[in-house]
């Protein structure tokens, strides 16, 4: 009887898995581009023409850009490496002038202004 129990409490509780993965938001790109969890922060990257342009948010909801330091740093495929200031434009918004080229890996650096906590969020450009 004990076996029955627990194995309604394991099914019980495997039914609530679906659920959690949801709690974060949306994982679906809002602007067009392709995104990355990083801990609670959903980091979406869109490429344009001549720019990288980067958006922050938290459950589906916006967090201001200029609440953080962010760099973008770019690894190219022979290894030449660069770093470069991302500039916080407006609402969740940051862009990065220039664009790496295909194969490069590209990680958005973020620091909270605030609370000094870091995030990360890295990318290979196709």
């Amino acid at each position: 009887m004990n076996h029955l129990k627990v194995l309604a409490l394991s099914a019980g509780a495997l039914t609530l898995v679906p659920g959690l993965a949801l709690a974060h938001g949306s994982m679906r790109p809002s602007h067009g581009g392709v995104v990355q969890m990083s801990g609670e922060i959903m980091v979406e990257l869109v490429t344009k023409p001549k720019a990288l342009e980067i958006y922050v948010t938290e459950e589906d909801e916006p967090i201001p850009a200029a609440d953080f330091d962010g760099t973008l740093i770019v690894t190219a495929p022979g290894g030449a490496k660069t770093r470069s200031a991302l500039k916080a434009v407006s609402g969740n918004k940051f862009v990065s002038s220039g664009r790496p080229g295909s194969g490069s890996k590209v990680v958005v650096s973020l620091i909270e202004k605030k609370s000094s906590a870091k995030t990360f969020a890295s990318f290979t450009m196709k």
